[in-house]
């Protein structure tokens, strides 16, 4: 917990999303062989799951991607010590609707994957698409806030 309060918390965050990104990424250029090893799956799969599963961690890894780096400008923010500002709004928002636009990606999936599986994470991005936007209207009206403050000063 007393690690928490540190001012070097924000900065270990920081190194974790890099990494994180990192990591993502050479799954991303490892996949084709990955699925491989993992599934057991061969491109010339006659069910055609090799492709699926491709397809559908490809993207995941591309959105992924796109997430983190939102995630890695709002630490950014925390870092400089601007956390209420209009960047941190626009960020909050453009995650969750790559979360969403992911969630809508799994929901057109399920007949064609898992279907359990992907209503699984449908639900799941939806729900986190949904907090974001919520925390998205916290942070614009804290930054209204901020602002009416900054003028009255």
């Amino acid at each position: 917990m007393r690690f928490c309060k540190s001012r070097n918390f924000p900065r270990v965050l920081q190194g974790g999303l890099v990494f994180l990104m990192i990591a993502v990424l050479g799954l991303l250029l490892t996949l084709p062989w990955s699925i491989t090893w993992i599934t057991e799956r061969t491109p010339d799969d006659p069910e055609g799951m090799y492709v699926k599963y491709l397809v559908v961690l490809a993207y995941s890894g591309v959105m992924s991607e796109l997430i983190l780096w939102q995630a890695r400008g709002m630490l950014r923010n925390v870092i400089c010590g601007n956390v209420f500002s209009a960047d941190t709004v626009r960020r909050l928002r453009t995650a969750a609707v790559e979360i969403l636009v992911l969630g809508a990606f799994y929901l057109l999936t399920m007949p064609w994957v898992s279907k359990f599986f992907m209503a699984f994470l449908f639900v799941v991005m939806v729900l986190g698409g949904c907090l974001l936007l919520v925390l998205a209207e916290i942070f614009c009206q804290a930054n209204r806030y901020k602002e009416e403050n900054d003028m009255t000063i």
